[in-house]
């Protein structure tokens, strides 16, 4: 996202190390004193072609900002930064600001500006699977957990290789929707994950040849993706992105019947935390009930 010569639409990828801001107050709006300053630093950098409509108070002086382009010729749309305590730093992308409690507070910046949706809850995402994603299934036994994975990313590749040794047992079945987003070659690797004769076993291969270095995962992109596929994959990736962070793993499971749990990402990805994470909880059904 620029402020300089044009403004372009509003992209908001989180870390998997990105709390949810799910249940928490609107951000107060910033002093006329922090607006004064906001609107002269934005000028300043981007020669007045772009102006301030609202700023928000975020943590330790930090202001959020959103912009609007102004005078003909320049294209529509908002545009979201962070201007700095002393009011002379500006930044100029919506990348993850996140608290000491992991709370991400760009995510609350967005919401609290209209910018970005409040997440759906997790009983919601689970009915959502069910009914309009294309999934797959790991394991023959145990309680299943839905989980959105990207073919790319870092701390799915240690989730699967964590949870890998319970599905094998029957301890533990993955209901796996495949999303793209994180690398220009995401979407096109999930596609040909999902397009295999067993999507299991492409996506195991993916995770066998995973390179950790370059964070990628080991299954070639398809060439000349189907328009239909490409469609399937962008589909998964929308259920994502109303959970309240675009990010990988993202993880709903039940507890019991009426209390789902959506977590994005884990504090520990080991065979051990997992076994006690998820002991004793409740199947997540094809139509994305909970059976105990």
């Amino acid at each position: 996202m620029s402020f300089g010569v044009s403004l372009v639409s509003l992209a908001f990828c989180a870390t998997a190390l990105a709390g949810s801001a799910s249940g928490v107050s609107p951000m107060p709006p910033a002093s006329s004193a922090q607006l004064q300053q906001a609107q002269k630093l934005i000028g300043t950098v981007t020669d007045h072609r772009v102006r301030v409509v609202k700023a928000l108070q975020g943590p330790d002086g930090m202001v959020a900002l959103e912009g609007v382009a102004v005078g003909p010729g320049h294209p529509k749309g908002k545009a979201f930064a962070w201007m700095t305590p002393n009011g002379k730093g500006l930044i100029p992308v919506a990348a993850p600001l996140v608290g000491i409690h992991k709370t991400n507070w760009t995510e609350r910046a967005l919401m609290s500006l209209g910018m970005e949706q409040k997440p759906v809850p997790a009983k919601t995402v689970a009915d959502w699977i069910a009914k309009r994603a294309r999934t797959f299934l790991l394991g023959t036994k145990g309680p299943i957990v839905d989980t959105f994975l990207d073919p790319n990313c870092i701390f799915c590749h240690k989730f699967y290789e964590a949870a890998m040794p319970l599905v094998r047992k029957g301890d533990l079945r993955l209901r796996v929707t495949l999303v793209g987003f994180l690398k220009p070659s995401s979407a096109d690797k999930a596609a040909a994950i999902l397009l295999a004769k067993s999507p299991a076993k492409a996506l195991a291969y993916n995770e066998a040849h995973f390179r950790v270095a370059v964070e990628e995962g080991g299954i070639r992109p398809i060439r000349h993706p189907h328009p239909a596929i490409t469609g399937v994959v962008g589909a998964n990736t929308g259920i994502l992105s109303h959970t309240g962070a675009l990010a990988t793993p993202t993880i709903v499971y039940c507890k019991k019947p009426g209390d789902f749990v959506m977590s994005h990402g884990l504090d520990n990805y080991s065979a051990h935390y997992l076994r006690k994470l998820f002991h004793g909880i409740g199947s997540i059904d094809a139509v994305g009930g909970c059976t105990g």
